[in-house]
């Protein structure tokens, strides 16, 4: 195969995001997490188990400022084989850490059962539900 060729074929592999560690992102803007927007949620707890979750996939964490869909918080967004998936509504510890072991067994998103309901693609811009 000549450089051209190895090229091309680098250019696809970035694309599709092969190579990459899978990414947590846990929104803590304005709304999610709070005790005031969703009194009936652990913020904190659901940070410490999407953290430790993350690290038994072998994924990065990151804490987020405000991820732009407020109502639809606690938004938990996981970036896994070169795609993002958005989650709406994560309040709950057992779905969150369904979510975090299915990334950890599979190393994506894909097919997560139940909370497919909960799950929306990203086309580049924040999504609407």
């Amino acid at each position: 195969m000549g450089d051209k060729g190895r090229s091309a074929e680098r250019e696809k592999t970035k694309r599709k995001g092969s190579g990459k560690p899978p990414k947590v992102y846990v929104c803590r803007g304005c709304c999610c997490g709070t005790r005031k927007k969703h009194p009936h949620s652990d913020g904190k707890g659901l940070e410490r188990l999407a953290r430790a979750g993350a690290a038994k996939a072998s994924a990065r964490f990151k804490k987020t400022k405000c991820l732009g869909p407020c109502g639809q918080g606690n938004i938990v967004v996981v970036r896994a084989a070169g795609t993002f998936r958005w989650f709406r509504k994560m309040d709950d510890i057992e779905e969150t850490r369904c979510l975090l072991n299915h990334l950890a067994e599979h190393g994506d998103v894909e097919d997560v059962g139940l909370l497919h309901r909960r799950m929306r693609r990203w086309d580049g811009r924040k999504p609407t539900w």
